[in-house]
Formats: structure tokens, C-alpha cells, sequence
């Protein structure tokens, strides 16, 4: 008898233990760990759950059948009030804080070939942050510590991902004349483009191209130090092609701004100047739990005439707990095809308007059909957005 209920209780155990993954399962999906919502809109209970305050003011316990509690999640608000549209063209201008390791290279010297970078145990994505305990921020300025080093080991700091290691390298001499090299190539900055998606009237802080500045030798996101921000025209475009995305092509004009943030879902900027021409047309945002399948619009500046309007298509959901590309779009308007061949680089950032809402932002091209891209939800770059 003893034997059977304790086999019983094994099994109940076993079974409450299963539920339990699969109810943390469900509420991982509908519920992810941060959640956006607008002012005062509590998230929609799906399914069995239901929320409860938890200990912290802004912390919501995701409770199961009225009384399992199965995860907290945080839970902030965004104000309704309407922002800035997008659709301009600007160009930013980083420094990096560190320098990031692109490639891993080879030294010939007259005792044949040396790997100093590779021995070292440097990877390409690796950031160098200090040599001999001295923050490094410039490509030139490290060359210069390996020239003056003649073979003398130096220590690296470097980050690798969320780790912090130390490392030790030893120059090699070029049989070349070019003294000692580290055998890795360093990149200590950026310039490019992109489209600005929305500014806050009351701030003047700007988010845009819906992704971050990345190499793109490794694709590893440029840390960033400093930064700014300027205006930018359309010199030229690329069409984009099946296999081979297009380019909008521009020119960085002065400064106007500062970079604040380089983030996965964005970059995020103040504008030194933000004069009634720029960004005239104020829009409301919608939370993700709105954007749907049909017809929706995009802006963006392809010539000197300014943003325009064009129409696309939200073809499908595909990522709605992911930091970005969330969703599927396609190019419509034959005016825009007929320019582009539909989304190309520089139009990252472009506002994506539905039902008259402001619900994300162009983020990349499909490479096999130009016509196609993703796109962020507005919520996910809502949330970078610096105070």
C-alpha cells in the first residue's frame, strides 16, 4: 500500500513538474521578460493567466489558473502622445570605444612567418579596450605602442563578448621594412547613412535606422564612445538586383547632432537643431499587439525633393517576441521599385505607418528579392530610446 502511494505521488509529481514547463513555456511566449505598453495599458491576459503586482513598482507576476505564479515580468509605459515622423536622411559618424578587431593576419620576417595575433589568442570581433593598462582609441595610436615595443611583449585588455580577458602579444618584425606588426587589422570608427524613423518633439532625441552600426567584416556592433549626427543629401542610387542589394548613395553634411546609443534595435541621437521643416507631421505609436497583415506605408528621402510616401505590404508576423526583425514587408508602389528596385541600403530606418499609426521601421533587405525586407516593431525601438 505504502509502496503504491508512493509511486502515485512520484507520478503526480512528475506530471505537476511537466505542467509547470509547459505553462512557463506558454508564458514565455505571450509574455516576454520586458514589456512595452502604452500609458496605463495593462498587457492582455491570454489563456489561463492573469498578472499580479509583485514586490517592485514597475514588476507584474504572470499567475496560472488565478493562483500558480509561473514568472515576473517588467512591465513600463510609453506615452501616447504623438512624435515626430521620420523619413530624413542623416548621417552618423562614430568613435568606437576600443578598437575592434576585424581580421587576423600573418608577418613575414626573416625567420619566416609569424602569427602574433593568432598566438596570442585574438579572435576577429574581440575589442581591445587598453594596452600596458592605457585605454587605446585610435588605430594609429596602437601601431604606434607595437612599433615602440621592438618585440617586447604588451598586455591587451580585451572584451569578447560579455567576457573580460587578458592577453599577452608579442610584435614580429616585417622582413619588409615595416617594422613591428601586430598581425590583425583594428578599426577605431565608422561613417555611414540612414533614415531617421521618429523625434521627440519635447527632447529632440531622434531614433533611427531600426538597427545598429555594425562592421561588416564581422558583424559585431561598434561599441561606441562618441558620436555624431549631421544632415545628409542623395548624390546617388543603386538599384537594387536579385543576389546584389542597392545603395543609396549620399553626402555627410556638418554637424548637427550627437550620437547617444548604438543598440541592436537602433541608433539614438539629439538634434542641435530641430527647426519646424524637419520632421513636420506628428503621428501616434502603436504597440505590437496592433500591427497586422495588409497595407501599410513607408517614407523616405530618395532626392532632393524630400520624404515621400510609398506603399508596402506587412506579408506576414514572423518574430513578435525577437529584438527586431519581427515582421516581413514588401514594396508595392511601382514608383518606388521603378527607383530602387525596392529596399536598399541607406532606407533602414524609413517609418512604417498603418491605419494611420506609427508601427516600425525598415531594417533590412532580403537579398534574393529586393522587394522584400524586415521590419522592427516601433515598441522594440521605443524601448532604447535614451530619457
Amino acid at each position: 500500500m505504502i509502496k503504491k502511494t508512493a509511486k502515485g505521488l512520484l507520478s503526480l509529481a512528475v506530471i505537476f513538474y511537466f505542467l509547470f514547463l509547459t505553462l512557463f513555456g506558454l508564458s514565455d511566449y505571450f509574455y516576454p521578460d520586458n514589456i512595452l505598453r502604452p500609458e496605463g495599458e495593462m498587457p492582455e491576459e491570454m489563456l489561463c493567466f492573469s498578472f499580479e503586482d509583485a514586490d517592485s513598482a514597475t514588476s507584474q507576476k504572470v499567475i496560472a489558473f488565478g493562483f500558480l505564479p509561473v514568472k515576473n515580468v517588467n512591465v513600463s509605459f510609453f506615452s501616447e502622445t504623438e512624435v515626430l515622423l521620420g523619413g530624413e536622411l542623416f548621417g552618423v559618424r562614430i568613435q568606437t570605444d576600443g578598437l575592434l578587431v576585424t581580421a587576423l593576419d600573418q608577418v613575414e620576417t626573416e625567420n619566416g612567418i609569424k602569427k602574433p595575433a593568432v598566438d596570442a589568442g585574438l579572435q576577429r570581433g574581440d575589442i581591445i579596450r587598453a594596452v600596458d593598462g592605457i585605454e587605446v582609441k585610435s588605430a594609429p595610436d596602437f601601431s604606434k605602442i607595437l612599433s615602440k615595443s621592438a618585440g617586447k611583449a604588451v598586455s591587451l585588455e580585451v572584451s569578447r563578448g560579455t567576457r573580460q580577458l587578458n592577453l599577452s602579444l608579442t610584435a614580429a618584425k616585417s622582413s619588409s621594412g615595416d617594422g613591428w606588426k601586430g598581425g590583425l587589422w583594428v578599426r577605431d570608427g565608422a561613417a555611414g547613412i540612414g533614415t531617421v524613423t521618429l523625434t521627440d518633439p519635447k527632447t529632440g532625441i531622434f531614433a533611427g535606422l531600426g538597427h545598429g552600426v555594425c562592421d561588416s567584416e564581422t558583424g559585431t556592433l561598434f561599441p561606441l564612445e562618441s558620436g555624431e549626427v549631421c544632415r545628409a543629401t542623395v548624390e546617388n542610387i543603386t538599384k537594387g538586383k536579385r543576389s546584389t542589394p542597392g545603395e543609396l548613395k549620399g553626402a555627410l553634411g556638418l554637424r548637427d547632432g550627437k550620437l547617444l546609443s548604438n543598440t541592436n534595435c537602433g541608433v539614438y541621437g539629439s538634434w542641435d537643431s530641430l527647426g519646424e521643416k524637419d520632421c513636420p507631421k506628428t503621428v501616434k505609436i502603436a504597440p505590437k499587439s496592433e500591427v497586422k497583415t495588409g497595407k501599410a506605408q513607408i517614407f523616405c528621402t530618395l532626392d532632393k525633393n524630400g520624404k515621400k510616401e510609398y506603399e508596402i505590404e506587412i506579408e506576414e508576423i514572423i518574430g513578435p517576441d525577437r529584438e527586431s526583425k519581427n515582421f516581413i514587408i514588401r514594396v508595392t508602389d511601382e514608383e518606388l521599385i521603378q527607383k530602387t528596385g525596392g529596399i536598399i541600403q541607406g532606407m533602414s530606418g524609413s517609418p512604417i505607418v498603418q491605419n494611420g499609426k506609427l508601427v516600425g521601421a525598415v531594417t533590412h533587405v532580403l537579398v534574393d528579392d529586393p522587394t522584400r525586407g524586415y521590419g522592427i516593431f516601433i515598441e522594440n525601438m521605443l524601448s532604447g530610446l535614451p530619457e
